[in-house]
């Protein structure tokens, strides 16, 4: 049986039996993390301010959403010298499938990498939101769920980070990154919600089914000049490699500016974490211009 069809039976029976996981067929997307974590005890106390250089995280901030009916939580990055005299850009980065707010911070280097490039000068000082995304493909009524995710992300989510936290709050201070499934909802939010970010980096990036519409329908309505920068980034062992590399021929094709980016590597943390960098050096390039103005 050949893996489209076997895909298109496992989402079939999902729905059929009112899954309110829809990718049976993906393994969960934190699957084999532990293998890669650091080898290193977990900071006891991650919010600590030991070192100047060492930012804090503010783990599971919760929202009673109205919009979902229920609790919800994000977790979020605030660089060492954090002060509300001051408003920061901000990157928001989205988990894939069988995560939560908190993979990129017990499973990743993020944290690290952030302080370091901070601290180094190479990038400007930024906060970074992780929401949880459950698994709802970041999409509003996934597989007829009634769970709109995607009202909440705008409506609330972005509301309550920025009442909380000094956000600066224009285009040019707001990137989106994710992989997986969170990097279909970077790309998806990035190019229909174009006036609010200034770039997506999509990793590994599911583009299309999944009760989602595709990517390659989306970008199709959208001027090239409105959308923001986008760079895909995909291993050569990926489930999605071959969904990425038609993609980006079509984002060619229409005159979309972007990166596709493909090295060695399958769907997996290690993969993922060496692309940390990157994200954090595009977003501090970006954000560079803004700072400098702002403050």
């Amino acid at each position: 049986m050949s893996l489209r069809v076997f895909t298109c039976l496992s989402v079939f029976l999902a729905v059929s039996l009112g899954c309110e996981k829809p990718l049976p067929d993906i393994p969960e997307d934190n699957q084999g993390q532990q293998e890669v974590a650091k080898d290193a005890e977990p900071d006891p106390n991650p919010g600590s301010q030991g070192a100047s250089n060492k930012g804090s995280i503010d783990k599971d901030v919760t929202i009673q959403s109205k919009i979902l009916g229920r609790e919800m939580k994000y977790s979020l990055y605030l660089p060492a010298n954090y002060t509300e005299g001051k408003q920061y850009p901000v990157l928001y980065l989205l988990h894939g499938y069988g995560g939560d707010q908190n993979d990129w911070w017990e499973f990743d280097d993020l944290a690290d990498d952030a302080d370091a490039m901070i601290a180094s000068g190479e990038i400007p000082e930024m906060v970074i939101v992780t929401p949880d995304g459950g698994t709802w493909m970041y999409i509003d009524n996934c597989y007829g769920n009634s769970i709109n995710y995607e009202q909440y992300f705008f409506q609330e989510l972005i509301a309550d980070v920025e009442s909380r936290y000094s956000i600066r709050r224009n285009r040019q201070s707001r990137v989106i990154g994710g992989f997986s499934m969170g990097g279909y909802g970077a790309l998806r939010y990035g190019v229909m919600h174009h006036e609010l970010f200034s770039y997506v980096y999509a990793m590994s990036s599911v583009i299309g089914g999944y009760g989602a519409v595709d990517m390659s329908e989306i970008v199709r309505n959208y001027l090239p000049s409105d959308l923001p920068g986008i760079t895909l980034e995909c291993g050569d062992r990926d489930y999605f490699t071959y969904e990425n590399r038609e993609f980006s021929a079509l984002l060619k094709e229409l005159g979309i500016a972007h990166d596709h980016i493909e090295r060695s590597g399958g769907h997996d943390w290690t993969f993922w974490s060496a692309c940390t960098p990157k994200i954090l050096q595009k977003a501090g390039d970006l954000f560079k211009d803004t700072t400098d103005k702002s403050n």
